[in-house]
């Protein structure tokens, strides 16, 4: 936990450079909104100004001193919640793709499109409806249940324990999946491939549904 390593009284500057140090990753940078090009130039005015209030504050003795480390902290800590959280779940809601994402054809559907796809040379659109119909055929024959906002990974979860010997299988296919709607790296006939494969496996095995207990 990052707060683990914080000294227990920094003065002005390092709470300062914490902050500067912290909006100033590649992350925080990357996301080029406006807001937070307008929070960063506030918060360094702020600081500039707690700056000069930290040169004088010494006059005040110990308890003035107290004070003004307590809300020194106080504002790294607000920096962080506003700053960092929301970014950091925006990153962690990023990581998991939507299976269908309003996609309300069935698995036959899916399954076209994904020919065609592939026929046509596009690996990532044919990857894409491949799993979505490989998903949907789950929920088709009952082995498993869709439900709004699924992510990929919640849906290979659900299948494998549904059908084991295709576990690891679709979770591969999940994760290309995933790679495929944000662009993480380029989807190649082999991801495809390995899809059709996973999907034969689904289509052969017992038609069962396992019930949780």
């Amino acid at each position: 936990m990052v707060w683990a390593s914080i000294p227990v009284d920094p003065d002005a500057d390092t709470a300062r450079e914490w902050a500067i140090n912290e909006l100033a990753k590649s992350e925080y940078t990357r996301a080029g909104s406006n807001w937070l090009e307008a929070f960063w130039q506030w918060l360094m005015d702020l600081f500039e100004g707690v700056g000069r209030v930290g040169g004088n504050i010494g006059s005040l003795g110990v308890p003035g001193m107290l004070l003004f480390v307590v809300l020194g902290i106080a504002l790294v800590a607000v920096v962080v919640w506003i700053v960092v959280g929301p970014l950091r779940r925006s990153r962690r809601s990023r990581s998991d793709a939507e299976v269908f994402g309003g996609d309300e054809r069935d698995s036959s559907a899916l399954a076209s499109a994904a020919d065609e796809a592939a026929a046509a040379g596009d690996w990532t659109t044919a990857l894409v409806h491949l799993y979505r119909a490989m998903v949907r055929h789950l929920d088709e024959r009952g082995s498993i249940d869709i439900y709004a906002g699924m992510t990929a990974h919640e849906a290979a979860v659900l299948a494998s324990r549904a059908l084991p010997r295709v576990a690891d299988g679709i979770a591969t296919d999940a994760d290309a999946f995933d790679d495929a709607r944000y662009g993480r790296r380029a989807t190649t006939e082999d991801d495809f491939r390995h899809a059709v494969s996973t999907f034969a496996a689904i289509r052969s095995a017992a038609k069962r549904r396992v019930v949780s207990t």
